[in-house]
């Protein structure tokens, strides 16, 4: 019995012993299986994505082959159009037009372009003279004058041609001084070569004083002042070079023309005297110190869309003329002299003078506020003093020597900062002065106020102006001197309208 209970419990021993080798076995085997499904899953991982990574660089690949077409496709087209023939065939010019500063008529090539403004100012001028100036014969009396005129009428064609660095301008003008008979007022065409070298040739301002070359439009006054009537060297005929210089901080003018202030002067005619031989040449320099825009900070007298940062310029003008004979030329005033028991001014020609001008500006702009100066010098060398023809300067006065005259003028204006008037209402003045001779022997003041009222911008405004005039050395029309020598209140009322 107990042999069989040893053999029973020996073969339960051995039995369990096979039973747990064999569930360890088991468990072996499921990890087994497990790794080889974890290998396998990765390997199929990374074959999927050894599979993007090959479809990705063959994607790259083609893109940039694909790339590579078309920019050589590009090229291709570039060069064909390149050809003018081939291009108009397939793309015949068209005519655009529009409003862009101007009625615009152009072509679609952009080698054409022709564009229309207009401006006309309508002044009213109650012109107030004393009417027993000392200045005047015994028994002669002026009377004041009081009207409208339409002081300015202008039609402006400017554009381009084959390129737009050739450019032109013609400006038709017909003003009341002129009896509204219409004129050509410029024309010239403008080769630009570059930013620093320009020629322009035809009928243009010259470029004297800084209120001579400040356009019609853009005046911060009604008109000129009594200081450019004497100073300004007006509009002439013949060639200019400028350019601008420093990422065009420094402006440069040469003038080369047929005489100062003679826009309509001839070569052939049939009297040899209407013009001489001798060119009238002139230089400016302008230096824009300091703004934003360079050359165009100063394109209006008002700060008018007010600088955030301050604007200032500075410039220098000198101009010779040998009048040996201009038909029309400067008109100089003179001091009669004492001995005639009048004084005051005379006006005569510029015949048989040297002269040279010399004149010094500044001008400044800031958050509203404008200022702006000019100072010149002129002198004359009466050169045909006893010679014949002579010198009509040395019969009236009997100077025979070198003379200087000088004048000189500042002026300011400020927006006024009125809620809901903003950059519309405006007050300006200005104070100017002239001598016939730098010794003083005679002077002459203008004192001018205004206000400015914006209505849309520049292009469409109002001024109203009171100047008193001291002893006026010149008489011109368009800034409102009647006569010589008058003593005058002027109010002026002006409204602009331009397109």
């Amino acid at each position: 019995m107990n042999k069989w209970r040893r053999i029973s419990a020996l073969a339960c021993v051995c039995f369990g012993v096979n039973s747990l080798a064999w569930s360890e076995d088991a468990v072996a085997a499921s990890s087994a299986d497990e790794r080889v499904q974890q290998l396998e899953e990765r390997i199929a991982a990374s074959s999927r994505r050894l599979e993007e990574l090959t479809r990705l660089a063959g994607a790259d690949e083609t893109a940039q082959v694909d790339k590579q077409r078309i920019e050589a496709l590009k090229q291709q087209i570039r060069e064909v159009l390149s050809e003018q023939e081939f291009r108009s065939s397939l793309m015949p010019s068209a005519v655009t037009a529009g409003y862009d500063g101007g009625f615009y008529i152009g072509s679609s090539d952009e080698k054409f372009l022709l564009k229309f403004n207009g401006m006309t100012q309508v002044r009213f001028t109650h012109y107030g003279t004393r009417s027993d100036n000392r200045y005047l014969l015994p028994r002669f009396e002026r009377d004041d004058r009081t009207g409208f005129d339409v002081a300015r009428i202008r039609l402006m064609l400017t554009g381009y041609a084959y390129s737009k660095d050739l450019t032109y301008n013609i400006t038709i003008r017909a003003d009341s001084p002129d009896a509204y008979d219409s004129r050509i007022h410029y024309a010239y065409v403008n080769y630009r070569f570059a930013d620093e070298f320009q020629v322009r040739a035809g009928v243009f301002r010259l470029a004297s004083t800084r209120q001579q070359v400040q356009s019609d439009a853009n005046f911060q006054f009604v008109d000129r002042s009594m200081f450019d009537a004497v100073y300004g060297l007006g509009i002439g005929t013949g060639v200019r070079f400028w350019g601008k210089l420093f990422d065009k901080r420094l402006e440069w003018f040469i003038d080369v023309v047929n005489s100062l202030n003679s826009p309509a002067s001839r070569t052939i005619t049939p009297d040899p005297a209407e013009q001489d031989n001798t060119p009238a040449l002139l230089a400016r320099l302008v230096w824009h110190a300091l703004g934003d825009e360079p050359g165009k900070d100063f394109a209006l007298d008002p700060d008018l869309q007010p600088h955030q940062n301050p604007a200032l310029d500075f410039g220098f003008h000198y101009a010779f003329t040998d009048d040996q004979g201009d038909r029309n030329g400067l008109r100089i005033p003179y001091p009669l002299p004492r001995s005639v028991g009048r004084g005051g001014f005379g006006l005569t020609r510029s015949l048989g003078l040297q002269i040279h001008q010399f004149g010094f500006e500044s001008a400044f702009k800031w958050q509203g506020f404008s200022a702006s100066g000019e100072y010149v010098v002129r002198v004359l060398d009466p050169r045909r003093a006893g010679r014949r023809p002579y010198t009509p300067l040395w019969l009236l006065t009997g100077e025979d020597s070198t003379v200087a005259q000088h004048g000189a003028y500042v002026q300011a204006g400020y927006f006024l900062p009125i809620p809901g008037l903003e950059n519309k209402l405006e007050v300006a003045a200005r104070i100017g002065g002239i001598s016939t001779l730098a010794e003083g022997h005679e002077g002459s003041w203008e004192y001018t106020g205004c206000v400015n009222y914006y209505i849309h911008g520049n292009n469409v405004k109002l001024n109203f102006e009171v100047t008193k005039i001291q002893e006026a050395p010149i008489s011109s029309a368009q800034n409102g001197l009647a006569n010589v020598n008058d003593d005058a209140l002027e109010f002026r009322v002006q409204m602009q309208v331009a397109f």
